[in-house]
């Protein structure tokens, strides 16, 4: 790209372009993880059609970031991924919570690992492109891969403390996306004034 033209490098748009998708699924789990960790008497099916609600939700946020994101960028093709299984995902949790409590679990457990390594990946592929350090990023993917492992390492551990843990995964998974919303917002202010 041409200097001073007040034009950002490519390779800092891929994500910093949909910063604002980034933030509302940061706002959107923090939400939804303070319903599921405040309400632990609800049964399980309103907490998983809750739960089944913000990974669709999620999924189109997602989607959102891909499509924002330039044709070719870095990592477009793993938040289009994304954003599909979770739709999938969220769409089967909200429709049949209580039929297919067990096979959720897994559903969610595979979506928390995806999730967790096209974080971990976009991270990775932020600091080499773009020679910011967005941890917040990797630190979300870990922790979604780490509720991943554990929803497929035990898969029948109660209801309750899967929902109870999800929240926590949530609420964690939220905060570091709505870190990394800020942290983007900002390197992409500061790449268009070098720029």
């Amino acid at each position: 790209m041409l200097k001073g033209m007040g034009t950002v490098p490519a390779s800092s748009t891929a994500l910093h372009r949909a910063t604002i998708f980034v933030g509302l699924r940061g706002v959107l789990a923090v939400v939804v993880a303070s319903v599921v960790l405040t309400r632990p008497g609800m049964s399980s099916a309103p907490l998983l059609a809750i739960l089944g609600a913000y990974l669709f939700i999620d999924g189109l946020l997602a989607l959102g970031i891909a499509l924002r994101a330039e044709r070719g960028a870095a990592g477009r093709g793993r938040y289009i991924l994304e954003g599909l299984i979770s739709l999938t995902v969220g769409a089967v949790a909200f429709g049949h919570p209580p039929a297919i409590a067990g096979a959720v679990f897994t559903l969610i457990a595979a979506r928390s690992v995806i999730a967790g390594l096209v974080e971990i990946a976009s991270a990775i592929s932020l600091r080499r492109t773009g020679g910011e350090n967005h941890w917040p990023i990797g630190v979300g993917g870990l922790v979604a891969l780490g509720f991943g492992a554990f929803l497929f390492a035990r898969p029948a551990s109660g209801a309750l403390l899967v929902l109870l843990l999800a929240g926590f995964y949530i609420l964690v998974f939220g905060l570091t996306l709505i870190a990394a919303a800020f942290r983007l917002r900002r390197a992409h202010a500061r790449s268009r004034v070098t720029a």
